[in-house]
């Protein structure tokens, strides 16, 4: 009897395990009853479901990394070899309708395969030595066309890396002499634009030294012209005091006082001890030596 209990205790237990599922962190899950999806996704943690005709389809969030060496074509038609770095990751609320359409195996039929008509496409596009030149550039561009053929589906391109570009040993010597002509080239224009800059600059200190001298000499010539001008200022101020001067020493002498002024003489010359003969008709005295 207690083995009995044992063996169906054993029993439920199991059915309660077979009705349980666990998702785990970065994944989430749809649950298909008899081929039918049932609504709703299940995200991560315990859920129920049924026990009989019942499967979990689960599908990664997470980011996922796909490498690999592709081969593709450039411009000149030159076979190229490049290992090849994608990371990408699908939309949660997208499982639903990609697991209708590509029931779970979706890597290789949409990213891979997409993933490689980018890279083809865009490598005809580039001739060899840009394959090296603008690596970024294409992995941006590949990046941009793989997202506009899956993004739709609901899976978000986060990176696109070309690690490796091999390339045949005669092109990669063409390239490389091809690279280092472009950089002595770039180096020439370099060293042109430095001495271009300097030749510039040397002209230009020598006008601005013209220029300071011309200036000096400016200031020079004003200071001497400013000079000149306050002295003739100078000389003009005082001829006219001068001309004042006469004008009120002339207008102050009249007839009256010179006829004063030389009745005063002869009355000095009157008192004078020496002999003489003073002849004056009342305005001015002669004086006649009488030796003479």
């Amino acid at each position: 009897m207690k083995a009995r209990n044992i063996f169906y205790a054993m029993i439920v237990v199991a059915i309660l395990l077979q009705s349980c599922v666990i998702i785990r962190p970065g994944e989430v899950a749809l649950e298909v009853r008899y081929g039918k999806i049932k609504p709703g996704i299940l995200m991560p943690g315990a859920h129920g479901r049924g026990i009989f005709g019942t499967r979990i389809e689960r599908f990664n969030t997470r980011t996922i990394e796909y490498s690999n060496k592709l081969t593709f074509h450039s411009v000149e038609g030159i076979e190229v070899t490049s290992e090849i770095t994608l990371l990408y990751h699908l939309i949660p609320d997208s499982v639903v309708s990609i697991f209708k359409k590509f029931d779970g195996s979706y890597q290789t039929s949409l990213i891979v395969n997409n993933l490689i008509t980018a890279l083809r496409q865009e490598g005809l596009s580039h001739k060899a030595v840009e394959l090296i030149t603008q690596r970024i550039e294409i992995e941006q561009t590949v990046n941009q066309k793989l997202t506009a053929a899956i993004g739709k589906y609901g899976f978000v391109v986060d990176l696109v890396l070309i690690k490796e570009i091999d390339l045949p040993a005669e092109v990669t010597q063409t390239i490389q002499a091809k690279l280092t002509a472009e950089q002595i080239e770039k180096k020439t224009e370099i060293d042109n634009a430095i001495k271009r800059k300097e030749l510039e600059f040397a002209i230009e200190k020598q006008t601005k030294e013209a220029q300071l001298e011309i200036t000096k000499q400016r200031l020079t010539l004003d200071f001497a012209i400013e000079k000149q001008r306050k002295e003739s200022e100078r000389l003009l101020i005082e001829s006219e005091g001068i001309k004042k001067s006469q004008d009120i020493l002339n207008s102050s002498i009249t007839d009256k006082l010179i006829k004063f002024k030389a009745l005063d003489i002869t009355k000095e010359l009157v008192k004078s001890s020496n002999a003489k003969i003073i002849i004056t008709d009342g305005k001015s005295p002669v004086i006649v030596n009488n030796d003479k």
